[in-house]
């Protein structure tokens, strides 16, 4: 486990803005919507609006949460950091395995099913030409 220790093993922040913004944008493909909209509202009865509101609310409550972590630990590493400083190292290499995996698997996982949704609205076009489509270009 890494200490605080000047000279210490640290994280180095290396993305840079770009690379920032184009991981949002494929973490919040459009294609998300193909995704969950259906079992929303399903689930919901048809109130989406109102669940996407909640969540919305929940949301802020993480961001808020996350900027008084920055502020108390500023160091590279995030939720992996946070844990480890608030609760324990061990769980907090838990929860970064967790959100690496997290980060790796969710887009791909959206992009199939926006693929397949897709392919099914236009049978003619292949399911991979849908998932290349879909697929952002990585940061640079």
């Amino acid at each position: 486990m890494a200490n605080d220790a000047p000279g210490a093993p640290a994280l180095a922040r290396t993305l840079t803005l770009r690379a920032v913004v184009l991981f949002g944008l494929a973490y919040m493909t459009p294609l998300i919507v193909l995704g969950t909209f259906g079992v929303v509202a399903a689930g919901t009865g048809g109130a989406v609006p109102t669940a996407y509101l909640l969540a919305l609310v929940a949301m802020l409550f993480t961001a808020h949460s996350y900027g008084k972590m920055a502020a108390a630990y500023p160091v590279a590493g995030s939720a992996y950091t946070y844990v480890r400083k608030a609760i324990d190292g061990r769980l907090g290499l838990l929860v970064g395995w967790a959100t690496l995996l997290d980060y790796f698997f969710l887009p791909m996982v959206i992009w199939l099913i926006g693929g397949a949704y897709l392919q099914a609205r236009f049978p003619g076009v292949p399911h991979w030409i849908w998932i290349i489509a879909s697929s952002p270009s990585p940061p640079c």
